[in-house]
């Protein structure tokens, strides 16, 4: 394990007693506060700009940076630097991450006045995540020309999975918080969504259809051409390296997708083109679109490394991956104002999931509201279950499987540095109840992101019209 010189010099230069935390250190610190980036004890530093110039602002990890507070109490509005501009910054530096001392950049510094509650801090340095633990009372002396403040909003994780009825109930509640008031009944009883897609009715009806054979799913796909020629060259992707020609959705069933693929994908591209890609969303992170068929594949590559006997059917594990962000395009819709003021949030919060970051601004979730419309259009419960609980390890329900498949697809997605949110690792014991060993989740997700390229040539068609 290796300290940045750049951070020793300024431990050196300042005085400062420290140690390098050790493997039971960093035990302790995930079973007091799990995870162990959302525990009171760990610095993370966040770098902000405005017309003046740029900040470093020093939080504890268990609460929100809140940049309505930052504007109130310094009369400047921020917003996070971007990705090439973070680059530019560590490549200055020589840093691949940055330790929460703010001599290392030495830019203007605010500190949130709860991380000195502690009698200790954890800081992470170097490529290698070492973790350093610095008293307080040592990190009151680096800290002694930054301005101290209350900037932030505590990290509220009391979340009622279960209840749909308490889904409905925030929805509404936050309706009424944000909405003027005389659009907020037709809102409340309609949610001001389009209604069900007539191709994705008929998908739904030939789902439960006992007598679907390929040559009906081939004909109620071919009523919409662009859906038609999406499917049919999906199956003539790189991807799956298909020898001859595919030159019919008939074709693409029999020889390459499989009817249970084929069926679940055009239900999936019906729905998420009933609404448009906001052109706003959290710089940095993962397109919409490539995230949906990055984690679909994901979840079918996990799938099968599930012994036999718990294997859920692929295509509806590809459905619930494509679709697992769909509550980011209905809460571009129905929230556009809060929507950009979320976005600026998770792009200032690096180190908590939005989860959280939606709960603290509108009091819910993409995941409530996502999954209220698709209990409204009647979705197949699978998919409801799988939007709902994605972010809630402890669910064992009904169809959780799905649930899970989620989870562990888009956490291990984001440690190998893809996706929208903290690198976090899926929880052993969630692989555990799927049969999936981390290993080989972290092999074949590093297999995915090596084919990138081919599974972009699929994103361009769920983006053409």
């Amino acid at each position: 394990m290796a300290i940045p010189a750049s951070v020793l010099k300024v431990l050196d230069d300042w005085k400062i007693s420290y140690s390098v935390a050790d493997d039971e250190d960093l035990f302790r610190l995930m079973q007091s506060n799990p995870p162990a980036s959302y525990s009171a004890r760990v610095a993370n530093v966040i770098f902000l700009k405005d017309d003046i110039g740029k900040v470093q602002v020093v939080v504890p990890g268990n609460r929100i940076l809140d940049l309505n507070q930052l504007a109130h109490q310094l009369g400047r509005q921020f917003t996070a630097l971007s990705s090439d501009e973070l680059a530019r910054l560590q490549s200055k530096h020589g840093l691949s991450e940055f330790p929460a001392l703010p001599q290392v950049t030495q830019l203007e510094s605010l500190i949130d006045s709860n991380l000195l509650n502690e009698e200790e801090l954890f800081i992470v340095t170097g490529e290698d995540h070492t973790w350093i633990k610095i008293p307080t009372e040592q990190f009151r002396h680096l800290i002694s020309s930054s301005r101290t403040g209350n900037y932030t909003a505590p990290l509220l994780t009391d979340v009622h999975y279960n209840d749909l009825q308490q889904d409905l109930d925030d929805v509404h509640a936050a309706i009424r918080q944000f909405t003027p008031l005389r659009i907020q009944q037709r809102l409340s009883e309609t949610l001001d969504l389009p209604p069900l897609p007539e191709t994705a009715r008929r998908i739904i009806e030939l789902r439960v259809d006992p007598n679907a054979d390929t040559q009906s799913l081939a004909e109620v796909v071919e009523m919409d051409p662009s859906m038609s020629a999406q499917v049919v060259s999906w199956a003539r992707s790189p991807y799956y390296g298909v020898r001859g020609e595919i030159k019919s959705v008939e074709d693409a069933v029999l020889r390459v997708l499989g009817f249970d693929l084929v069926i679940n994908l055009a239900l999936g591209l019906s729905l998420g083109r009933t609404l448009s890609v906001p052109k706003e969303g959290p710089h940095g992170y993962s397109p919409f679109w490539q995230q949906s068929v990055v984690t679909a594949t994901l979840c079918t590559e996990l799938v099968r490394l599930m012994p036999a006997r718990y294997r859920p059917p692929q295509g509806l594990a590809y459905l619930c991956g494509l679709l697992h962000n769909f509550g980011f395009l209905v809460l571009g819709h129905v929230f556009p104002p809060q929507f950009s003021l979320v976005n600026r949030h998770i792009e200032a919060n690096p180190h908590i999931n939005r989860f959280y970051i939606e709960r603290h601004l509108l009091g819910m979730t993409r995941e409530q509201i996502s999954a209220c419309l698709l209990q409204q259009w009647k979705m197949p419960d699978e998919l409801v279950s799988a939007t709902r609980q994605q972010h809630n390890p402890e669910y064992d329900g009904e169809h959780c499987d799905y649930s899970r498949l989620i989870y562990v697809a888009t956490r291990s997605l984001r440690h190998h540095g893809f996706g929208d949110g903290p690198r976090e690792r899926p929880e052993l014991f969630v692989m555990d109840a799927l049969g999936l060993k981390a290993d080989a989740v972290d092999e074949v997700t590093q297999n995915i992101l090596t084919r990138i390229d081919d599974l972009n040539d699929l994103v361009h068609m769920l983006k053409s019209p």
